[in-house]
C-alpha cells in the first residue's frame, strides 16, 4: 500500500552497503469496471459505497507496498451510459479503489475515451485527489508516456502503461491524452528509468477477448520490454486469464483477466487472478498467484484450493500458486 521503511537506506535508487537487506510486496491485477451493472450493484447491495467492491480482498492489497489494477471505466458525474459498451463510473464509487488501498493504476485502455477528453480530465483529477497514481494517460503526449514513479518500502519502482488500438491516425500524437502501443516510445522510456536502479513495471492492455493464448502483439512487446530492461510485465484486456511467460529471467503475466467486471456470461470471464510479488532490494523476485472468483455480478473472492487449480494450470502455474 503505502511506502514503508525496512532498514535500508536507498537514494536514487542505490542500496548503500551496511544495512540490512530488506524486501516489498507489489499486488497486481487486472480490469477493473465500475459502470454498467457493476454501479447498479454498489448502489443496491453496498449502499452507494464502492469499497463494497474490493471488501473481500481488501487486506491483501492494503497490505502490499504497492497496488495496481488497470482501470476500465471513466470517472464521470452524471447519469449512467444507457450504451452498453460505453462505460461511466461515479465518482463516488472511487471508494472501490481507495477502500483497497490502490496505488496506481493504468488509464491506458481501449475504454479509456468512452467519456470524450472530459472524462479522461475528471478521472485523472478524481484519482491524483485520492493520492492514486495514473499511468498511461494525461494531459499530453508527453505526460502519457512517462513512468509514474513510486517508493515501495525499500524498492523504487517505476510504472508505464500502454494499450493497443489508440487512434494515432485520427489524434495527433503531442495531443494524444493515453499511451499508445509504440515499441521504440516504450523501449526508450523504459532503458531511461532502468538506468536510474528502480524495477520497472510496464502494463499492457492488449490481446484478442475471450482467449487463452497471448497474440503476436502481445509477446512481441513484452519482450521488447524485457529486452530494454524491464523486470516485470503486467497484462490485462483479454477478460480471460493467460499463461505466466518467464523471459530471460523476468515474468510476463499475460492476462490477469477479470477483477471487477460484469461479465457474467460465462465461466472464465468471472474469473481472474491476483499476482503478488516480492522485489528484494537486490531485485530478486519471487511471484504467487491468488485466482479470484467474481460474485454477486461484481464482487471478486479469492477461491479455494480446488476451485483455483484449473485457473492456475490455464496460467501454466504450479497448483501452489508460486513461481
Amino acid at each position: 500500500m503505502r511506502s514503508k521503511w525496512f532498514g535500508v537506506l536507498v537514494i536514487f535508487g542505490l542500496t548503500f552497503p551496511g544495512f540490512a537487506h530488506a524486501s516489498a510486496t507489489l499486488v497486481f491485477s487486472g480490469d477493473v469496471m465500475l459502470g454498467r451493472s457493476v454501479r447498479d450493484q454498489i448502489n443496491r447491495r453496498g449502499g452507494g459505497n464502492g469499497a463494497w467492491v474490493t471488501a473481500n480482498l481488501a487486506k491483501v492489497f492494503r497490505q502490499a507496498d504497492l497496488a495496481f489494477v488497470n482501470l476500465e471505466s471513466p470517472f464521470l458525474a452524471g447519469s449512467a451510459s444507457s450504451q452498453e459498451m460505453i462505460f461511466r463510473a461515479d465518482p463516488k464509487h472511487v471508494t472501490a479503489l481507495t477502500g483497497a488501498g490502490i496505488d496506481v493504476v493504468s488509464f491506458a485502455n481501449n475504454h479509456s475515451r468512452n467519456q470524450g477528453s472530459a472524462g479522461i480530465q475528471a478521472t485523472v483529477d478524481l484519482l491524483q485527489k485520492n493520492r492514486i497514481l495514473v499511468a498511461g494517460a494525461g494531459s499530453t503526449s508527453k505526460v502519457a508516456y512517462a513512468p509514474r514513479f513510486f517508493q515501495a518500502g525499500a524498492v523504487p519502482v517505476a510504472v508505464l502503461a500502454y494499450t493497443y488500438g489508440e487512434r494515432v491516425l485520427t489524434t495527433n500524437i503531442q495531443k494524444t491524452t493515453i499511451a499508445n502501443v509504440d515499441i521504440w516510445l516504450m523501449q526508450a522510456e523504459v532503458k531511461k528509468v532502468r538506468a536510474t536502479g528502480r524495477f520497472v513495471v510496464v502494463s499492457l492492455h492488449a490481446g484478442n477477448e475471450y482467449t487463452v493464448v497471448p497474440n503476436s502483439l502481445q509477446k512481441t512487446f513484452a519482450h521488447a520490454a524485457v529486452d530494454a530492461g524491464a523486470d516485470l510485465v503486467i497484462g490485462h484486456h483479454p477478460h480471460w486469464v493467460q499463461p505466466v511467460e518467464k523471459y530471460k529471467g523476468k515474468h510476463i503475466l499475460y492476462s490477469l483477466g477479470n477483477l471487477v467486471f460484469d461479465q457474467t456470461w460465462s465461466k472464465n470471464t468471472q474469473e481472474g487472478a491476483v499476482a503478488r510479488v516480492t522485489v528484494s532490494d537486490r531485485r530478486q523476485v519471487t511471484l504467487e498467484v491468488l485466482p479470484v472468483k467474481i460474485e454477486r455480478t461484481s464482487q471478486p473472492r479469492f477461491m479455494s484450493a480446488s476451485e483455483a487449480k484449473p485457473v492456475l494450470q490455464r496460467m501454466l502455474v504450479p497448483i501452489s500458486g508460486k513461481l
